[in-house]
């Protein structure tokens, strides 16, 4: 029976296993419905749900390939501060969280830094990623900012920042807090030297990173369906006394309100920031 087991078994599985099957086949879209979409299609449509054109949140390396022409950057390190200034400690300890945060997006913190092209014009992109603790703006995220800021006036070279967040780190308290006026500080920088400054604002963007360096951009883009603002909805509505609409704070609200400049689906977002930035530049 050895041949059996030995030569013939390992013939016939070899011929019906199952090759480089994604870890998730099937991704669940971000609506009240959560319609299954598969991994091929959530790729080839950029992760917009096919059905309902809900704009799910996107890993931040995806989201910056296909935004770069073909998919090419370098990416920009920015030296980590100490890791947990405060000793932060809720239902686990705030280094076990970043621990996590970092072994499911493989990044050192909730942003990155890439330089690269879009339609051959230079540009340096900072990316947040949701699954980083929600996006949120912690010490290192305000030194990446503070960074792009630098690089972007050193080389004359527009600035791209596409938020992903729920606002400040509460982890790292008032430190977290006094990223709002530091980052505010480093955009003006750019803007005193003329150069510009796009904010693609994408769902989720709120509390402080919304109150801060995410309204500040020469033109503002928001992605269809993006949630944008800074208290949540139930707050609002107990401080006012009030129901607000159900809408309300939403990209096409923003947009009906003069708040933005424009809402763009993600397969055009690409060219619309190339045509905004060739505007500019035959403009200067």
């Amino acid at each position: 029976m050895n041949w059996l087991t030995n030569y013939i078994k390992p013939k016939l599985e070899s011929l019906v296993k199952k090759k480089n099957i994604p870890k998730n086949l099937w991704i669940k879209c971000q609506c009240e419905k959560q319609i299954m979409i598969y991994y091929k299609d959530f790729e080839k449509t950029l992760g917009v749900c096919n059905e309902c054109g809900t704009h799910m949140r996107l890993p931040s390396d995806t989201r910056i390939k296909f935004l770069l022409d073909d998919g090419k950057y370098e990416k920009i390190k920015v030296p980590p501060s100490k890791i947990d200034p405060l000793s932060f400690k809720d239902k686990k300890k705030y280094k076990d969280r970043l621990k996590q945060a970092k072994k499911k997006t493989k990044e050192d913190d909730a942003v990155i830094l890439a330089e690269g092209k879009i339609e051959s014009i230079e540009v340096l992109l900072v990316v947040f990623d949701f699954n980083f603790m929600g996006g949120s703006m912690g010490i290192n995220v305000g030194n990446s900012i503070v960074k792009a800021s630098e690089i972007s006036v050193k080389k004359n070279i527009p600035l791209i920042i596409i938020p992903s967040s729920g606002g400040a780190r509460m982890q790292e308290g008032i430190l977290s807090l006094m990223q709002m006026p530091r980052t505010i500080a480093a955009i003006q920088k750019i803007k005193e030297n003329r150069i510009p400054y796009i904010v693609v604002l994408s769902d989720p963007t709120t509390g402080g990173v919304c109150a801060s360096f995410a309204m500040l951009g020469d033109i503002l883009i928001a992605e269809k369906g993006a949630t944008i603002g800074f208290a949540g909805r139930r707050v609002i509505e107990q401080t006012i006394k009030e129901s607000i609409p159900d809408n309300f704070q939403t990209a096409d609200y923003l947009l009906e309100h003069g708040m933005i400049d424009m809402v763009v689906h993600r397969k055009d977002l690409k060219n619309k920031i190339y045509k905004i930035l060739k505007f500019i530049e035959n403009k200067n």
